[in-house]
C-alpha cells in the first residue's frame, strides 16, 4: 500500500491534484488507514495503474468532463472488484468519447505537421542567410 506522497512520487502527479480527481469524481475514493473516514488514504497497485491510465488521457488533452465520464463506475472493470450494471451501455459511451478524442488528437496531430513544416522551412531560411552572410 502506498501513501498519496508516495503515489505522487511514483505517478509525477500532485497530491493536490489527486485529492481535486478524487472530490469530482474522477478517481474513486481510496481505502483509508485503519478504515477511518479521516484516516490517511492508501493506494495499491491497481489504483496506481488507473491513475496513470487517467493522466496519460489528461495529457493527451482529453477534457476533464469526458475523463469522468469515462471513469464514471470504475473504467477498469475489475478496479474494486464489483460488477457494473448496464455494461454494454458503458462501453459505448466510452468508446465515444475515445472517438472524439481520437479525432481531436488527429486534428492535434495536423496542426502540429503543419506547425514543424513551418519551423523547418524557416529553419532552412535562416540557416541559408547564416551562409549567405558568412560567406
Amino acid at each position: 500500500m502506498y501513501s498519496i506522497s508516495e503515489v505522487s512520487k511514483l505517478t509525477g502527479i500532485t497530491a493536490y491534484t489527486l485529492r481535486f480527481y478524487e472530490k469530482i469524481g474522477i478517481l474513486p475514493n481510496p481505502s483509508r488507514k485503519d478504515g477511518k473516514e479521516n484516516g490517511r488514504r492508501r493506494y495499491d497497485d491497481g489504483d496506481i495503474r488507473f491513475i496513470r491510465f487517467i493522466h496519460g488521457l489528461k495529457q493527451t488533452g482529453m477534457k476533464l468532463e469526458d475523463i469522468a465520464s469515462f471513469a464514471k463506475d470504475g473504467c477498469l472493470l475489475d478496479l474494486d472488484g464489483r460488477e457494473i450494471p448496464d455494461i454494454r451501455d458503458s462501453l459505448h459511451i466510452r468508446m465515444d468519447i475515445l472517438d472524439r478524442h481520437i479525432d481531436w488528437l488527429e486534428r492535434q496531430m495536423e496542426h502540429l505537421e503543419q506547425v514543424k513544416t513551418v519551423a523547418l522551412e524557416k529553419k532552412a531560411y535562416y540557416s541559408a542567410m547564416l551562409n549567405d552572410h558568412l560567406s
